[in-house]
């Protein structure tokens, strides 16, 4: 499901692809260029190939906006042959994401949420997947920021960490991460632990974040960095470009091996 730009519903295909890039301009620092949407072929409503890339594209938006919810009726919006979207990455603070997702046979609506604003909504789809991952690098320069951050307001240097990803459950991932702290000649342990559950819309929802420390110097950086670590409880980090509307996940699984990848297929409930 998109938001689109604008106050009416999109009568060409090139005023659809110009409706969607400005919508995504509000939550994403875009690639320069206007090739980020392209919509060719076919004759509106019908096209051939929707191609949204975000290759490099950062999200800009401090919280994510709400999902959009469609009120009243709706109408027949445009039939799509082949829908592939790309996000090779997507910068989201601290971290990469990349995402990909292809799909065959896609129909959307035309619809308004309870303001007035047009949303492009996904009603059904056949051979759809989606793919989002999420490299241990990232993950580990991610917890080095959140923790690092709070650890220098004491002068204490963080290091040496060790990041253990297990999945714990179809849709949920456990974290335990074990990070080396030093103040002058004197180190210690910080212990974080969290869990995140993606949702049907592909966002992982971070949760249970807590860090304790081990030694004098570990104990002390735990207090400090407590409170940055609580301040991501509850955080909403989205691994996919866009809320899936109408259709349903199937499959859906979680590797741990290397990061978190998350693979699913989606199509007509």
């Amino acid at each position: 499901m998109f938001p689109l730009a604008g106050k009416t519903f999109p009568t060409t295909a090139e005023g659809l692809a110009d409706a969607i890039r400005g919508a995504l301009a509000d939550v994403f620092t875009l690639p320069q260029g206007d090739d980020t949407v392209t919509a060719s072929g076919g004759n509106f409503p019908d096209i051939d190939k929707l191609t949204i890339d975000l290759d490099g594209a950062t999200v800009s938006a401090t919280d994510l906006p709400p999902k959009p919810e469609p009120k009243g009726k709706r109408q027949p919006g445009p039939a799509v042959g082949r829908l592939a979207i790309s996000g090779h990455p997507i910068r989201y603070q601290k971290s990469k994401v990349d995402v990909e997702l292809t799909a065959k046979g896609v129909r959307f609506d035309f619809a308004k949420d309870k303001t007035g604003q047009p949303l492009l909504v996904l009603a059904d789809a056949n051979d759809g997947k989606a793919e989002a991952s999420i490299s241990k690098d990232d993950i580990q320069s991610l917890v080095t920021a959140v923790a690092g951050a709070a650890a220098k307001e004491q002068g204490v240097t963080i290091k040496d960490i060790q990041l253990d990803l297990t999945s714990n459950g179809p849709r949920s991932i456990a974290a335990d991460v074990r990070v080396k702290a030093r103040k002058l000649v004197m180190s210690g342990v910080l212990h974080l632990t969290g869990r995140a559950d993606v949702d049907d819309d592909l966002n992982a929802t971070l949760s249970d974040l807590s860090c304790t420390g081990e030694g004098a110097i570990g104990t002390l950086a735990a207090k400090f960095v407590q409170k940055y670590v609580q301040a991501y409880d509850g955080k909403r980090i989205p691994l996919m470009a866009f809320s899936l509307g109408d259709v349903a996940l199937r499959d859906l699984t979680v590797d741990t091996k290397s990061g978190l990848r998350v693979t699913a297929r989606f199509g007509s409930k």
